[in-house]
């Protein structure tokens, strides 16, 4: 082949190339705009309240086949007690799985606090004039809501208790022995 009919050749496949890739790209913007309209502001609160119903849903049926007696009687997943604010605090974090459970435990007027085993001695919760006490809460069962967090802070005095010591927490008639600091 001379070099005239390769070049003629290469300008047809070029050609071809590039009114195919011209056609395509007009029929891939047509399929977007025809396709991919915006959602009104009240079609995508229905679509992300149906996506996170569904999320729920496949949670808490995974939740429901390990359950642990306490939080079958409780509604809520204790995630533990961590040591912070080097050492001077305990944070305890727990989940609510089940409002109407978790609601005795999230009262105002419920006294929590730690019973530390290796002495019995009591840890508190501590109250600052400008934060108040240093805790979650809810005034009424409406307010407790499914998988949040909710926390609460101990005061950890002369790092007395040290990752690895074991606590017992009590909320109200909510007991929980042997956890181990982390």
């Amino acid at each position: 082949m001379n070099m005239k009919s390769r070049l003629g050749k290469a300008f047809l496949i070029a050609s071809a190339l590039v009114l195919f890739c011209g056609l395509a790209g007009q029929a891939a913007e047509q399929k977007t705009t025809d396709a991919a309209k915006p959602l009104s502001e009240e079609e995508a609160r229905e679509v992300i309240k149906a996506r996170k119903a569904a999320k729920r849903h496949l949670e808490s049926e995974n939740l429901n086949q390990d359950l642990t007696q306490l939080e079958k009687d409780w509604g809520v997943k204790l995630y533990g007690i961590r040591w912070t604010a080097s050492g001077y605090m305990l944070e305890m974090k727990l989940r609510v799985l089940d409002q109407q459970k978790a609601y005795p435990l999230l009262k105002r007027d419920v006294r929590r606090y730690l019973v530390v085993e290796k002495d019995g001695s009591v840890l508190e919760i501590p109250f600052t004039q400008k934060l108040g006490s240093l805790r979650s809460t809810v005034r009424s069962p409406n307010m407790v809501r499914d998988d949040t967090n909710y926390v609460a802070m101990f005061a950890n005095p002369g790092k007395h208790v040290k990752p690895g010591d074991k606590v017992t927490l009590v909320i109200g008639n909510f007991i929980a022995e042997n956890i181990s600091v982390q």
